[in-house]
């Protein structure tokens, strides 16, 4: 660390700048939002209040309101993807492939119609 004069203060040290980005081809993490579930039956189903969807494809790497609605169901189900933070990562993967395995799915650990099924259902 060097310091440096500033105007008439001598002695005075300025902070070293420092960057915030992502180094180059490094992808930038997904930022970790916090859900809040509302879980309500409409007409038969389970909704979290996040996404009304029943067909979206959520596989790892996603991310948003949609990954969190899935998350909230599959803890009302009894099957905890670790924070509702909408990042489907490897603890929501987990978890919906022991949802799949229940619900006689194929275990592929993505999130497809027939899981919403299972989830809404």
């Amino acid at each position: 660390l060097v310091a440096r004069a500033v105007g008439g203060d001598a002695g005075r040290a300025e902070p070293p700048a420092v960057s915030t980005a992502a180094p180059a081809g490094v992808a930038p993490s997904p930022v970790a939002t916090s859900y809040t579930c509302r879980i309500e039956r409409i007409g038969g189903q389970w909704f979290a209040g996040l996404s009304r969807t029943r067909d979206a494809i959520l596989a790892s790497g996603h991310a948003g309101p949609q990954v969190a609605e899935a998350q909230c169901l599959l803890r009302r189900a009894g099957f905890p993807p670790g924070d509702i933070d909408g990042i489907y990562g490897p603890r929501t993967e987990r978890a919906v492939q022991r949802l799949q395995q229940k619900a006689g799915l194929v275990d592929d650990g993505i999130v497809g119609p027939h899981t919403w099924g299972a989830l809404r259902g």
